[in-house]
């Protein structure tokens, strides 16, 4: 299933970044992108989730650590672990993907070309806020 999210995920690359955004035809947002990617392979019911939530949550499922990370991960930025404001999926080698480059202010597909906002692989700390790693279960493990 980890390879499936992740050739998902990487299929995904230039989507715009649009503040809110949830799924590939109109955009997506750090939380948008992982959800939507996370439900199509049944990981996470409906709703509406913040980086902070997706946190949270799936902070309380998780194995015992030190576990390694695997594809399809998750990797969370923001202050600390109480003030989340950014996520991606681990990928391999230091490499993660998801929506970035937007903010709040990127609220159309212009705006995210002009900003350079868009579904891209960068390295794990390409911000220096890199605050959790969060092992995820999948089905099957």
């Amino acid at each position: 299933m980890r390879e499936h999210l992740v050739n998902l995920a990487l299929k995904l690359q230039g989507c715009p970044y649009i503040w809110g955004g949830a799924n590939p035809w109109t955009g997506f947002d750090c939380s948008g992108f992982v959800v939507w990617i996370y439900q199509v392979f049944g990981l996470l019911p409906s709703g509406d989730w913040t980086a902070q939530g997706l946190h949270d949550q799936l902070s309380r499922l998780t194995r015992d650590w030190p576990h390694p990370l695997e594809p399809g991960d998750l990797v969370f930025y923001g202050r600390d672990s109480e003030h989340i404001t950014h996520v991606m999926l681990w990928l391999a080698d230091g490499l993660v993907v998801g929506a970035s480059g937007g903010g709040h202010e990127c609220t159309t597909v212009d705006e995210a070309r002009r900003r350079g906002a868009s579904v891209k692989v960068k390295p794990l700390r390409y911000r220096s806020d890199h605050v959790a790693l969060v092992h995820v279960a999948m089905p099957g493990e």
